[in-house]
C-alpha cells in the first residue's frame, strides 16, 4: 500500500505540472529544450545529406528520392504520438493518473504494431514504389540498399518518437530533448566511420552505412528512452485486456488519423511548388530547395512552441484553468508575431550573402533571395496558424486542424499560385504562399476564439484566478468540458 500510494504521488507531481505556476515561465520551459531537440534533428540530417554527397552524385540522387517515402512513414506514425498526446495530457489535468498510464502504454503497443506492419509492407514494395517515382536501374540498387536498412529499423527511431511525445504531454520538456539531441550526436559521430571507413584498416560500408548510423543511433535511443518512461512511471501493463487496448486505441486514432492526415499535407503542398517552379529553370528550383533549407532552420522556435502549446493546453483545459489557456495564447501569439518580424528583417538584410554562402551559382542565390523577401514576412502568422492547430489537437478536436491545412492549399494557396504564375512568374507563386498564410492565420484564430467562447460561456462570469496561485487556494472552477 505504501508503495502503492508513492506511485500515485510521484505521477501527480509528474503529470500535471502545467496547471499552476506562471504561465510564459512554462512555455518558456517547454519551448527550449523543444527548440534543442529539433534544431539537432534537423542539422544531423543536413550533415548526413554532406555525408552521402561526399560519396558522389549518385549516392546524393539514391537518397533524395527516399525523402517522400520516409516522410510518408513517419507522418503516419506521429499521427498516434499525436493522438496519445492530446488525450494524456487532459487526463493529467483532470488528475485521471491511471486512464493516462494506461494510454500511454496501450499508444506504444499500437505504434509498435502499425510501424511493423508498415515495415513489412514496405520492405515487399519498395521496389515498384521507387520505381512509380522515376528511379531507373542504375539508382535503383542503391536506393534499395539504403532502405531496406531503413525500413527493418523503423520500429527502433518510430516508438522513441512516440514516448518522447507522451512525456512532454505530461509536462516532462528536458528528457525528451536529451533523448532528442543524443541521438543526432550519435548519429553524427558513427556516420563518417560506418560511411567511409577506418583509414589502413576498414573501407566502410558507403550508403548502407547511412542507414546502419541512423538506425544504430536510434535503436540506443529507444533502449533510453524505454527506460525514461518506466523511470517516469509513465507505462502501466498491468491493463493488457483486449477490452482496455481496444478502448485506448479507439481514443487515440480519433485523433490520430486525422493529424496524420494532417501531416501528409505539407509534402503535398511542397510537390505542388515544385512542380510549378519546375516550369521556370533548374536555377529556379534549387533557389527554392535552399530557400526551405533556410526556413526550416528559421521556423524551429515556432515549432518548438506550437509543440510546447498542445500539452499545456491539454493539462489546463482537462484541469478547469481556462483562464490560463487564454493567457498562452496571448503569449505565443506575441512572440511568434515579434518573432516574425526579427526574423524577416535579418533574412531581407543577410539572406543573399547567407545564400550565397550555401552556393555559388548567382541565378540560384537569385531566385533563393527573392523567397527570402517575400515568404517570410509572414512568418509570424504562420506561427500563429501553428499555435492554434496545436491548440485544436490538444483539445481533441483533430478536423479544424486538418480542414484549415486543406483549406490553406486547396483554397488559397493553390488558386493563388496559379494566377501568380501567370501574371508575376515564378515570385507570383512566392506571393501566392505569403498570402495564404496571412489568410489561413486570420481564419484559424477567429475559429479557435469563437470555438473556444462557445464551449466554455459561463468562465466569463467566474473570477479570473491569478496565473501565479494553485488551485488550492483559489475557489475552483465549476464549468468542465466534457470530452
Amino acid at each position: 500500500m505504501a508503495t502503492q500510494t508513492a506511485a500515485i504521488d510521484h505521477m501527480k507531481n509528474a503529470h500535471a505540472q502545467l496547471t499552476t505556476g506562471s504561465t510564459a515561465k512554462h512555455l518558456v520551459r517547454m519551448t527550449v529544450p523543444m527548440f534543442v531537440g529539433i534544431s539537432s534533428m534537423i542539422v544531423a540530417s543536413m550533415i548526413d545529406v554532406i555525408y552521402i554527397g561526399w560519396l558522389g552524385s549518385l549516392e546524393l540522387a539514391a537518397i533524395s528520392f527516399t525523402f517522400p517515402l520516409v516522410m510518408g512513414l513517419v507522418t503516419l506514425s506521429m499521427g498516434v504520438g499525436i493522438g496519445a498526446a492530446s488525450i494524456i495530457a487532459r487526463r493529467a489535468g483532470q488528475g485521471d493518473h491511471r486512464q493516462a498510464r494506461r494510454l500511454a502504454t496501450h499508444a506504444l503497443l499500437l505504434a509498435g504494431l502499425l510501424v511493423a506492419a508498415l515495415s513489412v509492407l514496405m520492405h515487399a514494395f519498395q521496389a515498384p514504389i521507387f520505381r512509380l517515382l522515376g528511379a531507373d536501374e542504375t539508382i535503383l540498387p542503391l536506393i534499395i540498399e539504403y532502405m531496406s536498412i531503413w525500413i527493418a529499423g523503423q520500429p527502433l527511431f518510430t516508438l522513441p518518437m512516440v514516448a518522447t511525445m507522451i512525456m512532454r504531454a505530461t509536462g516532462h520538456a528536458r528528457a525528451p530533448a536529451w533523448v532528442m539531441g543524443g541521438s543526432a550526436v550519435l548519429q553524427v559521430g558513427l556516420a563518417p566511420a560506418l560511411i567511409f571507413g577506418l583509414p589502413g584498416h576498414w573501407d566502410g560500408l558507403g550508403l548502407a552505412g547511412a542507414a546502419w548510423a541512423f538506425v544504430s543511433s536510434r535503436g540506443l535511443t529507444f533502449l533510453v528512452a524505454l527506460g525514461l518512461l518506466l523511470r517516469m512511471r509513465l507505462l502501466d501493463f498491468r491493463t493488457m485486456s483486449l477490452v482496455a487496448i481496444w478502448a485506448s486505441w479507439r481514443e487515440v486514432l480519433a485523433i490520430g488519423i486525422p493529424s496524420a492526415m494532417n501531416n501528409l499535407i505539407g509534402p503535398a503542398s511542397l510537390a505542388v511548388t515544385v512542380a510549378l517552379l519546375a516550369s521556370h529553370s533548374h536555377a529556379v528550383v534549387a533557389g527554392f530547395g535552399v530557400a526551405s533549407r533556410m526556413e526550416s532552420l528559421a521556423t524551429m522556435v515556432l515549432m518548438a512552441l506550437s509543440a510546447s502549446t498542445g500539452p499545456f493546453v491539454g493539462q489546463n483545459w482537462g484541469a478547469g484553468r481556462y483562464e490560463r489557456i487564454h493567457e498562452a495564447h496571448r503569449l505565443a501569439y506575441r512572440f511568434a508575431l515579434g518573432y516574425g518580424v526579427a526574423v524577416c528583417v535579418v533574412l531581407a538584410l543577410w539572406g543573399e550573402p547567407l545564400a550565397s554562402l550555401v552556393i555559388d551559382d548567382e541565378a540560384v542565390v537569385a531566385a533563393t533571395y527573392a523567397y527570402l523577401l517575400i515568404v517570410p514576412v509572414t512568418y509570424g502568422l504562420l506561427g500563429v496558424s501553428m499555435v492554434v492547430g496545436a491548440t485544436f489537437t490538444a483539445l481533441g478536436k483533430p478536423i479544424p486542424t486538418l480542414l484549415l491545412s486543406l483549406g490553406r492549399m486547396v483554397v488559397f494557396y493553390l488558386p493563388l499560385a496559379l494566377a501568380g504564375d501567370r501574371l508575376f512568374g515564378f515570385v507570383g507563386i512566392y506571393g501566392a504562399a505569403a498570402l495564404a498564410n496571412l489568410l489561413i492565420a486570420i481564419l484559424s484564430a477567429g475559429w479557435l476564439r469563437r470555438h473556444l467562447r462557445r464551449q466554455m460561456p459561463a468562465v466569463r462570469a467566474k473570477r479570473v484566478i491569478p496565473a501565479n496561485q494553485t488551485l488550492g487556494s483559489a475557489a475552483p472552477l465549476t464549468v468542465r468540458q466534457s470530452e
